[in-house]
């Protein structure tokens, strides 16, 4: 039944959702004017914005319209998993490939906003980009903090509701 009346709140609040965000980082509630943190790499040459969506869209990723928009992004996707996660991945100018694993707005839009239980998502997305970047840029990513399972998700997301 709760799941059932967030449904509902988030239909009613999605449509506003960037603009209430927008305003919040105007008056410095929160905080984002750099790319997101998880580089998973760079797109190898002769490949581009399109190469990279087909993969995703093969993958089961679609737009995401109500993510930030990082500095030089040029595109952003993202896998909704189990209805309140997500796997997110933007390619910038640069060819630089940034990703990571999160709550989905609609199911928990402040934790999603202040980045709770991000993690890289690294075990899913290197794999799964694996041929379209350049190998020795994602041997040489800075180390990002160690993902949460799935499973741990979902507990804090059951103990909090």
């Amino acid at each position: 039944m709760l799941e059932k009346i967030k449904q509902l709140t988030w239909k009613l609040f999605e449509p506003i959702f960037p603009s209430v965000r927008d305003f919040w980082v105007f008056l410095g509630f929160i905080k984002h004017s750099t790319r997101q943190p998880h580089l998973l790499g760079k797109l190898k040459p002769g490949l581009t914005k399109k190469s990279l969506r087909t993969k995703l869209n093969l993958a089961g990723f679609s737009d995401d319209y109500l993510a930030w928009i990082d500095p030089d992004e040029i595109l952003n996707m993202r896998k909704i998993v189990k209805t309140i996660y997500q796997y997110h991945v933007r390619l910038f100018l640069d060819g630089e490939i940034r990703g990571h694993y999160e709550y989905t707005a609609e199911s928990h839009p402040f934790k999603h906003l202040y980045d709770k239980g991000m993690t890289d998502g690294r075990d899913y997305l290197l794999p799964l980009l694996q041929d379209l970047l350049l190998p020795e840029v994602a041997k040489l990513n800075p180390k990002s903090p160690p993902p949460h399972s799935e499973d741990s998700l979902l507990k804090e997301n059951d103990a909090n509701q």
